[in-house]
C-alpha cells in the first residue's frame, strides 16, 4: 500500500506519541531491579572511615534507591499494559495520516490495426465523460479480481484474459462526481483478450447498458470533455503503454 503523508502531520504525531514510542520494560530490566534490591538487603556494610553507623546509613540509602527503582519498574509495567503502543499501533496511526483517498486500478485495453493504436473506453454517466475502464484496487490478488470484473462487464471468459501490471502513480485531481479535489493512487494495468468477439471490432458497441468506444490517444487529447476532466489519466496511459 502506498502512503502520501504530510511531513508536518507526521512530525506532530511523533511529538504527541514520543512518551509512548519505545515504552517497553524488558524482563532483563525487571530481573536487574529485583537482583539489585536483594543484593542490597543481604549485603553487610562496615563502618565507613571509622564512623559508627555509617555502614547502616549507607545500606539504608542503597535500599531506598533499590525500592524506588523497583517502584518505577512497577509503574512502567503498569503504564505499558494500560497504554499498549507497539509498532503495529504506530503503523496504524501513520496510516490514518494517509492523504490518498482512493486506490483505483486503470485498465488499458489496446486494439492495434496497422499502426493505429486504439484503446477501449466507456461512457461514465456520473462523470459525463469517456473513461478508461477502472475499478477499486483490491488489497489481495488484484489482477485476478480485475480479470473477473472485466469478464463480467464485457461478457467474456476470464480464462481468455491476460492482465499485466505496468506501474502506479499518485495523482491529485478534481472529482467531477464528488465535486471536490481528491488524491488517487492509480495502478495501471495492460489487458489482452485471447479471443475477441466480432462485436468488439466495431468502433463502438453496447454491453449490458454500458456504451464502449475505441479511441486513439490523439482522439482523446482532442476531445474537449476528456481534456477538461480526465487528461491527466490519458497522459499517464500515453506515457507507459506503448
Amino acid at each position: 500500500m502506498r502512503l502520501l503523508i504530510d511531513e508536518k502531520e507526521l512530525a506532530l504525531l511523533l511529538e504527541k506519541k514520543r512518551d509512548l514510542i519505545g515504552n517497553k520494560v524488558t524482563i532483563d530490566t525487571i530481573i536487574a531491579g529485583i537482583s539489585f534490591l536483594l543484593s542490597v538487603f543481604t549485603a553487610s556494610y562496615d563502618d565507613l572511615l571509622g564512623i559508627r553507623g555509617a555502614g547502616i546509613a549507607l545500606k539504608t540509602i542503597f535500599c531506598m534507591i533499590g525500592i524506588v527503582y523497583c517502584l518505577k519498574i512497577v509503574k512502567d509495567v503498569s503504564e505499558m499494559v494500560k497504554n499498549k503502543y507497539d509498532h503495529e499501533v504506530l503503523l496504524q496511526d501513520i496510516e490514518h495520516l494517509n492523504m490518498i483517498q482512493h486506490n483505483h486500478s486503470l485498465i488499458a485495453i489496446k486494439n492495434q490495426v496497422g499502426e493505429e493504436k486504439r484503446y477501449l473506453v466507456y461512457y461514465d454517466e456520473r462523470w459525463d465523460c469517456k473513461l478508461f475502464l477502472n475499478y477499486k484496487t483490491q488489497n489481495g490478488n488484484n489482477e485476478a479480481a480485475l480479470k473477473e470484473q472485466v469478464s463480467v462487464d464485457l461478457n467474456l471468459n476470464s480464462g481468455d484474459i491476460t492482465c499485466n501490471y505496468v506501474t502506479s502513480r499518485v495523482q491529485e485531481k478534481y472529482s467531477v462526481s464528488h465535486q471536490e479535489t481528491r488524491v488517487y493512487n492509480h495502478r495501471l494495468y495492460e489487458m489482452y483478450f485471447n479471443n475477441i468477439p466480432d462485436e468488439f471490432r466495431k468502433d463502438n458497441f453496447e454491453i449490458s447498458g454500458r456504451h464502449y468506444y475505441w479511441m486513439t490517444i490523439d482522439e482523446m487529447e482532442k476531445d474537449d470533455n476528456i481534456k477538461k476532466k480526465n487528461l491527466d489519466v490519458v497522459d499517464f496511459v500515453k506515457e507507459y503503454i506503448k
